[in-house]
């Protein structure tokens, strides 16, 4: 990436139908998903018929409701986390009905300044066009500054690969040099492949999903690349 981020993860979304109960750590030890020291250290937030919360080391954190099922990691590497969605749904779980996918990249990044960072906030969200109380936003002390919160962008025309679309966030980040000079940006991939009801197993989102991680991430870095190179 042209900066280097401060923080950098990656979450995959499923969306079918789950028993969370299932889904622990010991289960996942079980099954050599992970080691047993890793069950065994994991924080377990909460395992309930209609939700399972817990977070396996620095690893990743898994969060599963009756209708969806996610897992994020923010170190490296990243597609550690799509090896075991394929493990889980392609091997241990093959019949849970899956209809829908996201492939998702979180981004925090420090352009050196608060200034900098409105500059580029400028750039992307003018405040001329709001008139008078457009240039109100940019008066007072860099606490009392306002300006762009929360930018999103959607891309749908695709014509190489499944329904859905690619969607990107852009809003000040207040995990970096105490929330004055960074920025967080988050670029969804989502896929839709069928109606919940017409989902049958989980053969067609985990085919998809091994075979789309690794260029989505990439794809991901190439957009969020583009706003880096905005800073001066």
């Amino acid at each position: 990436m042209y900066i280097e981020p401060e923080l950098d993860g990656a979450a995959i979304v499923l969306l079918g139908s789950f028993n969370p109960r299932i889904f622990q750590p010991s289960w996942m030890s079980r099954y050599a998903l992970i080691s047993d020291a890793a069950a065994e250290n994991a924080q377990i937030s909460v395992i309930h018929p209609d939700i399972s919360v817990f977070n396996v080391d620095s690893q990743f954190s898994i969060n599963v409701q009756q209708d969806r099922f996610s897992i994020d990691r923010s170190v490296a590497p990243l597609v550690v986390i799509c090896d075991l969605v394929c493990r889980i749904f392609g091997d241990l779980l093959p019949h849970t009905p899956l209809h829908g996918l996201g492939i998702n990249r979180m981004v925090h990044f420090d352009v050196g300044s608060f200034e900098e960072r409105s500059r580029i906030g400028r750039l992307l969200a003018p405040i001329e066009p709001w008139g008078e109380w457009g240039m109100q936003l940019s008066s007072g002390d860099m606490t009392k500054q306002g300006g762009l919160q929360s930018l999103t962008m959607v891309r749908k025309n695709f014509s190489d690969r499944p329904p859905g679309h690619v969607q990107c966030k852009i809003e000040p980040s207040i995990q970096v040099r105490r929330g004055v000079s960074g920025i967080y940006m988050e670029v969804n991939d989502d896929y839709r492949l069928s109606a919940p009801q017409d989902a049958k197993d989980a053969s067609e989102i985990v085919t998809l999903l091994a075979s789309r991680f690794d260029a989505s991430m990439k794809e991901a870095e190439a957009i969020i690349d583009q706003i880096m190179r905005l800073k001066s």
